[in-house]
């Protein structure tokens, strides 16, 4: 039974593959320095035509009662499908406003810009969360950046810029 066993067991480990893993979290905040702005997923690979979800994400930030965010991208290799908010100011008693410029995101060229804020006085959030979730439309095999800006920001409650310490980048592959 031995002499049966020892072969079948060394065919058994021969023929098992270790997984390379990749561990690409955009919100691991040992990869950023915070706060941060980012994308996750920070790469898609999709097929011409095809869509590609991103939520971006702020990440570990204090105090913050406004979110800009000014994505660059190429609008000759993307289109922008849609922009939703997200729930990152949900959880105070106050509503937060939301909105684009361009008014039809599917109208941007080359940037979007993403407005997420409290008005009025003395709403505040800390912590990680969704801003927004943006879907591209690929029009070409490409590769596409996506970054934000200098022009993204996070403010306090009096409208001062509270310093971003990471702009992530995203890429969509079409194939």
């Amino acid at each position: 039974m031995i002499k049966i066993m020892t072969p079948a067991m060394i065919l058994v480990f021969m023929a098992c593959e270790v997984a390379q893993l990749v561990y690409d979290n955009p919100l691991d905040k040992d990869d950023v320095e915070i706060p941060a702005l980012v994308f996750s997923p920070s790469t898609i690979e999709t097929s011409v035509g095809g869509s590609a979800v991103f939520e971006i994400f702020a990440v570990q930030v204090a105090g913050v009662s406004g979110i800009h965010t000014q994505i660059a991208f190429n609008s000759v290799r993307l289109g922008v499908t849609n922009v939703s908010p997200g729930d990152f100011f949900d959880d105070v008693n106050q509503s937060p406003m939301f909105f684009t410029v361009p008014a039809n995101p599917s109208t941007a060229v080359d940037t979007l810009d993403i407005y997420y804020f409290y008005l009025g006085d003395g709403g505040t959030k800390d912590g990680t969360g969704t801003v927004a979730t943006v879907i591209f439309n690929t029009k070409m095999s490409a590769t596409s950046s996506l970054e934000f800006t200098a022009e993204s920001e996070f403010v306090d409650p009096d409208d001062i810029a509270i310093q971003i310490n990471s702009l992530g980048q995203g890429t969509v592959t079409a194939q």
